[in-house]
């Protein structure tokens, strides 16, 4: 695939090369910088259904549990309440994101790829942020929390592992799978002091490190990011807690702009998210 940093490669460096190349291989650039960038996919659950349809909104379902039971010799299994499986409706209605860039007819005359390369790569950036701030977001208006405050004394080697703890228990407790804790820079320190923190560095090669990890602790990928409160971490079963319904994947706009002289080139996503299973998901707060 061809990409912005291929262009001295080809000898695209004249004028009208450089002009005519940017919208073939923009949206892939964007997009190469995105996954770079982006983090909070991986806490969610992806439908993009609405993609491949004409509609504006999808309808996204929170499945109950049943359980299973012990049956004496001649019972009837059908009198015996092991629950109804149950599923609640969750419409989710993306909305419309975007950002744009400005490349000057200077630029462009001046072959100036560098400068080109930067503005595009700044875009992908922004794109990026603002989707993984969307989902952290939508992740904090979970309504189970645990107060940290309150949680009794401990020392400070042991205090952040044990809130932790009590969180993954009680998502477990519900039957889901707990997978990531989300903190703020502010509240590094306090999973660092713990003797329970395993540094990514100490994983071995064969495990994979996603953007922004640090380590794990509690059985739980470490993230950290500014995009969580600072007094707040998150507890998360991606697979659960949260859906996020992608309607148009990231898309571009040029205009030549004659008032600037320069081409505008304009971005936009439309996504949706929303909270599903409030209790695959706990906040803790006053952690720090």
């Amino acid at each position: 695939m061809t990409n912005l940093k291929s262009l001295e490669e080809l000898g695209l460096t004249e004028e009208a090369s450089i002009a005519d190349l940017i919208p073939s291989v923009i949206l892939a650039e964007i997009e190469a910088t995105a996954q770079a960038r982006r983090f909070g996919r991986n806490l969610v659950k992806i439908n993009d259904d609405l993609v491949r349809t004409k509609g504006r909104s999808i309808v996204v379902g929170r499945r109950g549990t049943i359980s299973a039971t012990d049956i004496g010799e001649g019972d009837s299994l059908s009198a015996v309440d092991v629950g109804t499986l149950t599923y609640s409706a969750h419409t989710i209605t993306p909305t419309k994101k975007g950002t744009h860039a400005e490349i000057t007819q200077e630029a462009i005359e001046g072959c100036e790829l560098n400068l080109i390369r930067d503005t595009i790569t700044e875009a992908g950036i922004a794109l990026a942020d603002k989707e993984d701030l969307d989902i952290i977001t939508e992740l904090l208006t979970g309504s189970n929390t645990i107060n940290a405050e309150t949680e009794g004394t401990f020392s400070v080697n042991d205090n952040a592992y044990k809130i932790i703890c009590k969180a993954v228990a009680e998502i477990k407790g519900k039957k889901w799978n707990p997978k990531f804790l989300l903190i703020h820079p502010d509240t590094l320190a306090f999973i660092l002091a713990s003797t329970m923190f395993i540094d990514a560095s100490k994983y071995g090669s064969n495990t994979p490190i996603l953007t922004g990890e640090i380590g794990s602790i509690a059985g739980l990928k470490v993230l950290v990011t500014t995009n969580v409160t600072s007094t707040k971490a998150i507890v998360v079963d991606p697979d659960r807690a949260c859906w996020m319904a992608i309607r148009r994947h990231v898309d571009m706009k040029r205009w030549d702009n004659p008032d600037t002289d320069s081409i505008q080139l304009y971005f936009y996503t439309e996504y949706g998210l929303d909270v599903t299973d409030e209790d695959a998901l706990v906040i803790i707060t006053n952690i720090s």
